[in-house]
Order: structure tokens, then C-alpha cells, then sequence
């Protein structure tokens, strides 16, 4: 009976951590479609569960999983499974769940305090941190390789071989997240001209300093 309540645990859990990661996912990706003040604003709105959910997710998957594998016979703490998911855990908590950490928290504060209007340019170069966009989906790719791990319980050689595609689809993410992006056009006083400006000007204002 224990067991199962430590499975259940566990499980939710994994749910919580999922679900975290997936408003995470949404969050940067929506972010990074946002044109103006109002749409970033949306899109980071549900971020603001993750401080809470994620150490949420880590208690229960931690306390409950290592409880289980103290209980259970079946599980051991050598096997090489259950000490790469503890890693996982770990590294998870580590990397903050990308909006707990530092950059997104500057993006949420930025987002707050600009004014309405077209995205400004210090707002996008927030947006586009590399360090908010490698977490993101390092984080991604960890949360999956845990579940596989707890779903599949390979020996040591499965372990070592999805510890090496782990490594590379994460070096990939960084590769990618790092990748120089379009400098925006225009200054944040360029924006907030624009904003003052009536829907049908914009075009005009745009065509005379051309």
C-alpha cells in the first residue's frame, strides 16, 4: 500500500513536471512571436506558475522517488537508471526551469513596466537571451529523458547510450539558442513614436523617413 502511494506521488509529479515545462515551452515560443508590448505580456503570463510548480514537481518526484526505491526491493540505488534520473533531478533544479532563473526573471519585469505599443528593441534582445532559450529546451530534453529512464529502467548500457543522445540533442539546443539573430530595426524611442501614432499613419510615418 505504501508503494502505491509513493508511486502516486511520483507520478503526479511527473505530471506537475511536464506541465511546467510544456507553459515554459509555450511561454518562450509565444514570447518569441510577440510584436508588440501587449502580446508579450500574454504570452509570459502563465510563466508566473512555474516558480511554484516546478520546485513542486521536483519535491514529489524526488522525496517520492527516492522513498519508493528505498522501499521497494525491485529498485536499487546502484542501478544505473535510477542514478541518472536522480542527476536529471538535480540538473532540472539546476537550470531553474529557465523562467525562475535570471533572464526571465528581467523579462517579466521589463514586460510589466514598458509602456504599450510595438515590442521595443531591449524588450526583444530579452526575448531572444540565449540563456532563456537554452534552458528552455535543455530542460525539455531532460524532463524526457527522465521520464524514459523511470518508464523504460534500462541497464547500464541503455542508460549510457541516452546519456549520450541527451548530451548531443542538448548541445544542439544550445547550439542553436546561441545562434546570432536578426538585429531589430528601429530604437525603443522609434517604438514609442509609433505607439502615439493613429492605426492608419503608421505607413506614412514609416514611407517619409524611408
Amino acid at each position: 500500500m505504501i508503494d502505491a502511494w509513493l508511486l502516486f506521488g511520483h507520478v503526479i509529479g511527473t505530471v506537475v513536471l511536464v506541465a511546467g515545462i510544456g507553459l515554459e515551452v509555450y511561454a518562450v515560443t509565444a514570447a518569441g512571436r510577440a510584436t508588440t508590448v501587449a502580446e508579450l505580456r500574454v504570452a509570459v503570463r502563465a510563466a508566473r506558475a512555474l516558480p511554484v510548480m516546478m520546485p513542486l514537481a521536483t519535491l514529489l518526484m524526488t522525496g517520492c522517488g527516492l522513498a519508493l526505491v528505498a522501499h521497494d526491493p525491485a529498485f536499487h540505488f546502484g542501478d544505473a537508471w535510477v542514478v541518472a534520473a536522480i542527476g536529471i533531478v538535480v540538473a532540472i533544479s539546476v537550470v531553474g526551469g529557465g523562467f525562475s532563473g535570471r533572464p526571465a526573471t528581467r523579462l517579466l519585469d521589463a514586460a510589466n513596466a514598458a509602456p504599450e505599443g510595438p515590442l521595443p528593441p531591449h524588450l526583444a534582445a530579452l526575448v531572444r537571451d540565449p540563456v532563456l532559450l537554452a534552458s528552455a529546451r535543455i530542460t525539455a530534453i531532460a524532463a524526457t529523458w527522465a521520464i524514459w529512464l523511470m518508464s523504460v529502467h534500462p541497464h547500464a548500457t541503455g542508460t549510457l547510450i541516452s546519456l549520450a543522445a541527451a548530451t548531443l540533442l542538448s548541445t544542439i539546443a544550445i547550439a542553436a539558442s546561441t545562434t546570432p539573430a536578426q538585429p531589430p530595426v528601429g530604437t525603443d524611442a522609434d517604438a514609442a513614436a509609433l505607439s502615439k501614432l493613429p492605426p492608419g499613419d503608421t505607413g506614412n510615418r514609416t514611407a517619409s523617413a524611408a
